[in-house]
């Protein structure tokens, strides 16, 4: 990087001057562009909002939850069936509560505890008709006698008959008396069926399908997950169904008696959740707005000099007050937790506990500011660019769109995407100002514990030799992979965000310590293949770290992007090392180009030579070659959609995400159209004109945000004065690092884009800043945190 000198007029007092009206300016241009954002958007919101209640009613009010469910049967029939049944499904179904089987006895009748707990769930889901149909007789009989107004009669009977209807389709039950949904007669019927067939030897495959069947009807009756592909993959001894069942066989009765006892288990939560969509659908564009804006102060205070341990309090405090107004549900929430910031739709109800700890926080350290601000002292900054807040305000924008109109109109079970993303796009916007305020102690912090590590490593590699600092370095590949093997194995949205955290920082070191005048010497000696093994070896050894990491962890998508991504790390060191060597500058360009270029060549070879050693991958290349042969066939489903778009898009909720087949099915695009394929979804909602250049805008915005710290700094360690003190310039090594963030993140908008125009085999990656997904967002808005501002010391104050 090159410095930009500010020196306007002859006087360093005219300089000042120039570059304060320049900031100002920068200032008064994001401001004008996010208001342009926020306004040129929230007319979506708008559109969205009529569609509160959502395809064929998903968000409707439903009648009051289902309650005295029957306790989980599935663990005494763990214990019983244990080792009778098939080893998979005992150890999906059972896990750690298997025990010793009772005996090797044939199962001749269905458990009693099964028998039971259906009868209990009979009439727990038939409680509420009954009082529904008893409030409903209420009704009727207050508007034959005329008691009470007829039009406030009128209105609640239909809508009492609305929800009656909503429940008895809800949970495929009769209003009649004792009525029970047929696939659980079925269920038990196909299960009585299958074990009164003539009786197997015990230790015969025909004994384990006996007791397979049982234990499914188990996992059914208590709504287990895995019940319906279980069911599918799993051997049942089958049977004839009897005449009522004749178009839903065991199988399917399983699958459906899961998902109703599933849904009866989560009545209370689904409704909770179906209120908060519909409030969220009217509230959602002056939610981000507001949150935007929110923002947008924030970041203005973080440019002040010594506001870093306050500014992160009031970032606290207003993350806190936005999940309270918003009832913003708690994003770290366990899968079977639903906390919203706010108890109920009264401002003045209790604010949930995180709320009130968030606030809490922020009051503490607001307290302790003047004792804490050493450790955070921070110099005036300013905007690294005018478009970098405000494309972030559109990205966000565009992304919360897409997801409004899939949770309403999309595929079912992506029906409250919205409502998570709403708790992920909230931390991620408290993630960003937090290190947009402590960026600058981030910057020291990191390069001073980076600076260590690598003086005890030089220092333990010289007096190991050559031969022996080799060995280490294998070594601690080695231990490095196998961490990450044995402790983040199935964490792998955890995984490809360390992966990436981990080049990113690396190679920013790498390029950081790569302009001192020791790297120009050793670029200098040597034979040329020596001087280059030397010069690239740091960078090389931070890839094959993230290429085992990933190899281990299966985590394909974010490897095909960290390949593509180093490959233009590696480029750039050997350009480096051929201008510090040779110093011809057009030279050195040329040879980046061709390593690039020869990089993606091979990488790419590599991915349909290599990609079908692992079944995701064998499977994605098998779609992509043939889309209508292969097992899947998302990427035809894509291709149609893509093809089936008009010009300029379908629009907010008119597009057919579901296809055109009978309501109360989804057979249109994948259910992965939320983050693998959210280019298509772009092109449905807004056409492939907007598709394409919102791509292109984002990619130079990207650009944009790297090209604008070449002018804050040198790119090279030093030390800058600060009043009276000497200290060392973070601004150098942030830079190198919002350098190296921004080409991963093009490289993974790059793939996201290619695999959805099937020119590369689709990888499972998101696209930045749109796409559903916590971890990448929060990691995208912190990473844009470091890089949001510089410091506003000029480039060439050496110490």
């Amino acid at each position: 990087m090159k410095a930009l000198s500010v020196t306007v007029g002859t006087t360093p007092i005219a300089g000042a001057i120039n570059q304060a009206s320049s900031t100002v300016r920068t200032v008064v241009i994001e401001a004008l562009l996010v208001v342009a954002a926020i306004v040129s958007l929230l007319p979506g919101f708008a559109t969205l909002a009529m569609h509160a209640s959502g395809r064929d009613g998903r968000f409707a009010d439903a009648i009051v939850g289902v309650s005295h469910l029957p306790g989980p049967v599935l663990p005494s029939v763990c214990a019983a069936l244990a080792g009778r049944v098939d080893e998979r499904l005992g150890d999906r179904l059972c896990g750690s509560q298997k025990g010793a089987p009772v005996d090797r006895a044939r199962i001749d009748a269905v458990p009693r505890a099964l028998i039971d707990a259906r009868a209990l769930l009979r009439q727990a889901l038939q409680a509420p008709v009954v009082a529904a149909d008893a409030r409903l007789a209420d009704l009727r009989q207050a508007q034959r006698e005329g008691v009470g107004d007829p039009d406030v009669l009128r209105e609640a009977i239909a809508s009492a008959e609305s929800q009656i209807q909503h429940y008895s389709t809800r949970f495929a039950i009769a209003p009649a008396a004792g009525a029970e949904p047929l696939a659980f007669a079925c269920a038990f019927e196909g299960a009585r069926a299958a074990l009164a067939q003539p009786a197997p030897d015990p230790s015969s495959a025909g004994a384990a399908a006996r007791a397979n069947a049982v234990m499914l009807l188990a996992a059914a009756l208590d709504g287990h997950p895995a019940t319906a592909v279980l069911a599918r993959t799993t051997a049942i001894e089958p049977a004839a169904p009897r005449r009522a069942c004749a178009d839903m066989g065991l199988v399917d009765a399983l699958a459906r008696v899961a998902a109703l006892t599933s849904d009866a288990r989560a009545a209370a939560t689904s409704d909770a959740k179906n209120a908060a969509m519909r409030a969220l659908l009217h509230t959602a564009g002056w939610q981000w707005a507001g949150w935007m804006i929110a923002g947008l102060l924030l970041l203005q205070l973080s440019r002040r000099a010594g506001l870093a341990a306050p500014g992160i309090a009031a970032a606290l405090i207003v993350a806190a007050a936005a999940a309270w107004l918003g009832r913003v549900p708690l994003p770290l929430a366990t899968d079977h937790a639903f906390v919203l910031g706010r108890e109920s739709t009264s401002l003045w109800s209790m604010p949930a506990p995180f709320v009130l700890a968030l606030a809490a926080a922020g009051v503490l350290l607001l307290l302790s500011a003047p004792w804490v601000s050493r450790a955070f002292a921070t110099s005036a900054q300013r905007p690294s660019s005018a478009f970098g807040y405000p494309g972030l305000v559109f990205a966000t924008g565009i992304g919360w769109l897409v997801l409004l109109d899939l949770s309403a109109n999309g595929h079912p079970s992506n029906r409250y995407l919205a409502l998570y993303h709403q708790g992920h796009l909230w931390v991620g916007m408290l993630a960003f100002s937090v290190v947009a305020f402590a960026r600058q102690p981030i910057g020291r912090a990191l390069s001073w514990t980076l600076s260590m590590l690598d003086g005890s490593a030089s220092r333990v590699a010289a007096r190991c030799g050559a031969v022996g600092g080799a060995a280490m370095l294998i070594a601690l590949l080695i231990v490095l992979i196998g961490l990450v093997g044995s402790l983040l194995l199935n964490v792998r949205q955890l995984t490809s965000e360390l992966g990436r955290l981990w080049l990113i920082v690396g190679a920013a070191w790498f390029f950081f310590l790569r302009g001192t005048p020791f790297t120009e010497r050793m670029s200098r000696s040597g034979t040329s293949i020596g001087s280059l093994a030397r010069y690239v070896w740091p960078l090389l050894f931070v890839v094959a770290v993230l290429i085992g990491a990933m190899l281990v962890t299966h985590d394909m998508g974010p490897l095909l992007i960290a390949g593509y991504g180093a490959g233009a790390f590696v480029a750039a060191s050997v350009a480096m090392w051929w201008y510090q060597r040779r110093g011809a500058a057009g030279v050195a360009y040329g040879v980046a180009v061709a390593v690039f270029v020869a990089w993606i060549v091979v990488t790419t070879g590599a991915l349909f030579r290599l990609g079908s050693l692992d079944d995701v991958g064998a499977a994605r290349l098998e779609n992509l070659t043939a889309p209508l042969a292969s097992a899947s066939d998302q990427l035809a489903l894509v291709t149609w959609f893509q093809r089936a778009s008009p010009a300029a898009g379908f629009g907010l909720g008119s597009v057919p995400w579901c296809g055109f087949g009978a309501a109360g099915t989804c057979a249109g695009v994948p259910v992965q159209i939320q983050s693998d394929y959210t280019f298509t979804a772009l092109i449905g909602e807004f056409g492939w004109s907007a598709a394409w250049a919102f791509t292109i805008g984002c990619a130079v915005w990207l650009h944009w945000m790297a090209r604008c710290h070449a002018g804050a700094t040198r790119g090279e360690p030093r030390f800058v004065r600060a009043g009276a003190r000497i200290r060392n310039d973070e601004q150098a090594f942030l830079s190198w690092i919002c350098v190296t963030w921004v080409v991963l993140s093009m490289c993974q908008l790059a793939v996201t884009v290619a695999g959805n125009i099937a020119v590369i085999p689709l990888t499972g990656v998101t696209f930045p800043f749109v796409s559903f997904g916590m971890t990448s967002l929060i990691a995208n808005a912190a990473m844009l945190g470091l890089a949001i501002n510089v410091n506003a010391t000029s480039g060439d104050a050496h110490g």
